[in-house]
């Protein structure tokens, strides 16, 4: 009826249980009660656990998640310019072990930026392992110490090789099946206070993000898993250890700077020798396709967006033994 003063519908079951279990009045706003379960639990503190589990069963509990996220808030780190130079200062006048030392093949040893040789260069010693026997045959005959061994059966002639300082594993755990042989080797291998660093790529880098929602193949058909922080956090927990940093390497800068940036970005381009990342549509028609490198995710712009960068950097970090 036109004019008839509006009556309330009589609350249902439905709106009666919405109501009265999931949202409690809470500093002057409506907060669901899960919410305060979630600020309980990071102000509470952990001092002296080792892990989440110590703190609750459940992996979703707001106790473990907490706990979770102060290790990664410890972690955090501002972007790193270059990760082969971040692993060479860290491997400077150390005791140094190379897992992965060939880096796929022999003609990668001809290139200056060949990783091991630059941190067998500034390493105090440096013994590479890998489980291509003609690789670690030809840096024995360059004079490398290497060892051809698989850590997924144990660490072997290794181990007569440690204690370590620092253990390096770049661009390695996305293709082994067998990820925990990492941890397993660090916890083995490493001195006390000592290092793990694994660089490994970002799943979350804008470029990356965008052309897996499309299904674009471009990705090196060899990797079979991308690494993230909170399970790197995990798989260090599990072994005795600690993620002690994570930083991405610094975005690449999507427009070169001044006229003669500009001029030779432009004979790259007309020459074809430009970076372009380069892959197979697999939805749709059947087409090349040019994995775009600029920031595109409109959230990866935002000033909590920091971790967008090519590569991950993690260093899992051995405790000291207290006396």
């Amino acid at each position: 009826m036109i004019g008839a003063p509006l009556i309330p519908a009589a609350p249902t079951a439905m709106t009666t249980m919405r109501w009265t279990t999931a949202q409690v009045t809470f500093g002057g706003a409506m907060r669901h009660s899960r919410t305060r379960e979630f600020e309980r639990a990071l102000a509470a503190g952990d001092e002296g656990v080792a892990r989440w589990s110590d703190l609750a069963d459940d992996p979703n509990d707001p106790a473990a998640l907490a706990y979770r996220a102060r290790t990664l808030r410890a972690a955090w780190r501002d972007a790193i310019p270059d990760r082969g130079e971040f692993i060479i200062d860290r491997a400077r006048g150390r005791r140094v072990l190379d897992i992965g030392c060939v880096a796929h093949d022999v003609e990668r040893m001809k290139s200056p930026l060949w990783l091991h040789g630059r941190v067998a260069a500034a390493a105090a010693t440096c013994v590479g392992v890998d489980v291509l026997d003609e690789g670690v045959a030809h840096m024995t005959s360059l004079g490398y110490d290497a060892i051809s061994h698989d850590l997924t059966q144990g660490t072997g002639p290794v181990a007569d090789r440690g204690p370590f300082d620092v253990i390096v594993a770049g661009e390695l755990i996305e293709h082994v099946p067998a990820m925990d042989m990492l941890f397993r080797a660090a916890r083995d291998l490493l001195a006390d206070g000592g290092e793990l660093i694994v660089t490994t790529p970002n799943p979350w880098a804008p470029h990356r993000v965008r052309a897996g929602q499309r299904g674009d193949c471009w990705e090196n058909t060899d990797h079979i898993l991308f690494a993230f922080p909170s399970g790197m956090a995990e798989l260090a927990e599990r072994y005795g250890l600690v993620l002690s940093e994570a930083a991405t390497t610094s975005p690449r800068r999507v427009l070169p700077s001044g006229f003669r940036g500009v001029a030779r970005s432009a004979r790259r381009r007309l020459r074809g020798t430009a970076w372009v990342r380069t892959g197979y549509a697999t939805m749709g028609d059947g087409r090349v396709v040019d994995v775009p490198g600029r920031m595109r995710l409109s959230g990866a712009r935002t000033g909590r967006a920091r971790f967008i960068g090519e590569t991950f950097v993690y260093v899992v970090r051995r405790p000291e033994v207290r006396a």
